[in-house]
């Protein structure tokens, strides 16, 4: 009586985990509506992308912060000239745009753009002296390339 007990358990509470594992067929949340991008082939395959971009941009950040490398690669800005809307010229501006559509279906705070521009070629105008391209940090690591860069006799 008990082992069928237990079975009945077993089974009972057992299904309803199974079936989690498995894809829902009618799932309530809505895939993403994606835009298509402006460019053409993006620099990495897009299974890689949607699972590792945020590690790109941020070694990209750290390049960029700490070495001065800009236009690589993984750039935000390249980003987000290929990817901005043709209706709204953003990656944030609408449900549908590119960044703000994947971000809210997996319920991702989008932080990026508290500095950054969403849209092509749209500076914005609240960058922090240290960080901005004009500013001492880019103008710092100017001097250390050069220093790096001029022979010791010529110093």
């Amino acid at each position: 009586m008990k082992l069928r007990l237990l079975a009945l358990l077993l089974l009972a509470f057992g299904l309803p985990a199974h079936a989690a594992d498995e894809p829902a067929k009618g799932s309530r949340v809505p895939k993403p509506v994606i835009e298509a991008a402006r460019g053409g082939q993006c620099v990495e395959d897009p299974a890689i992308m949607r699972r590792n971009h945020m590690e790109y941009l941020k070694h990209q950040r750290d390049d960029t912060m700490h070495g001065g490398i800009r236009g690589a690669k993984y750039s935000l800005k390249a980003c987000i000239e290929c990817h901005a809307s043709q209706q709204t010229n953003s990656v944030t501006a609408a449900p549908t745009n590119f960044c703000i559509s994947c971000h809210s279906y997996a319920a991702v705070k989008v932080d990026c753009f508290e500095c950054h521009a969403t849209q092509p070629g749209k500076a914005t105008s609240s960058f922090h002296p240290l960080v901005h391209p004009s500013g001492a940090h880019a103008a710092l690591s100017r001097q250390l390339r050069q220093l790096a860069t001029t022979p010791p006799q010529a110093r």
